[in-house]
């Protein structure tokens, strides 16, 4: 099987690989809550799984997913503060989401990466987000894109999320619901577990009794799950009756081959003077 992971290949397979298509793949993710029953790592295994597909069919390479980003955040009278969806939402600091860090720092960080990525040759680089947080996180990575494409006009910078390339498929803007949750079990499905969808409220029922904010936020919220949201007004996303690998499989498979296919176009439309 061809390799694809850089982080696997030797010098020479890496060399190879861009004397074949100069192509690069970064999937970002977050380190956060997706429901109770799938792993905290669920954005950037799916979208490291995405990339890599991709990279099968168009060429290139895939580095590892870059866990850490920025959101919004919320300052408390105590000092303290909440960041991100999932936080916001519960009223509590979540455990298990630990990925936030400041805009700025994000910002140069990701431009950092671009830039390391064009001096080594690479002339595609295409960035896979699986989290889609709309308030500071896509715009972040899209602003610093912007930079690195004023500064590299050269190189062919292309961001997309997994989900927005599949409108034909039922794959709505949702949080570890029925898509999210079969991505995973195509990719890991020993990383989801079903029957663990409101475990919360059962392993941890003695803790939370005194916490009075969660109590309280659970019986504001208008759906059954913690750090779920299902993005359809029915049920036909929710995951304990939605999920499952067929699904996942057919979502990963199309996704991989649309986003390769954006891949192999810019990369025909490089002129031969910017091929590595």
């Amino acid at each position: 099987m061809t390799k694809v992971r850089f982080e696997e290949m030797f010098p020479w397979e890496c060399a190879s690989a861009m004397a074949k298509a100069p192509v690069v793949y970064l999937p970002l993710g977050v380190l956060e809550w997706h429901g109770e029953h799938n792993a905290t790592g669920l954005d950037g295994l799916k979208a490291h799984a995405v990339c890599e597909a991709a990279a099968l069919q168009s060429g290139g390479v895939v580095v590892p997913a870059l866990w850490w980003g920025a959101d919004q955040r919320e300052d408390l009278a105590d000092g303290s503060y909440l960041t991100g969806g999932i936080e916001d939402g519960e009223r509590y600091h979540v455990p298990g989401s630990m990925f936030w860090i400041r805009p700025a720092t994000f910002h140069d960080l990701l431009l950092d990466i671009f830039e390391a990525m064009g001096r080594r040759g690479f002339r595609v680089i295409v960035v896979v987000a699986g989290h889609w947080s709309p308030h500071v996180y896509l715009p972040t990575i899209r602003a610093a894109g912007a930079v690195f494409q004023s500064r590299h006009p050269e190189t062919r910078w292309l961001f997309l999320t997994d989900s927005e390339v599949v409108p034909d498929l039922h794959y709505p803007h949702e949080h570890a619901a029925g898509g999210e949750t079969s991505l995973l079990m195509a990719v890991r499905p020993d990383l989801v577990d079903l029957d663990m969808t409101l475990e919360t409220d059962r392993s941890l029922a003695e803790h939370y009794a005194a916490e009075p904010r969660h109590l309280t936020r659970r019986r504001e919220t208008h759906h059954k799950y913690i750090g779920l949201f299902t993005g359809a007004a029915d049920a036909s996303n929710d995951p304990e009756s939605t999920a499952s690998a067929e699904r996942g499989h057919l979502l990963l498979t199309t996704i991989a081959t649309r986003i390769a296919e954006r891949a192999q176009a810019l990369l025909a439309d490089l002129p031969a003077s910017a091929r590595w």
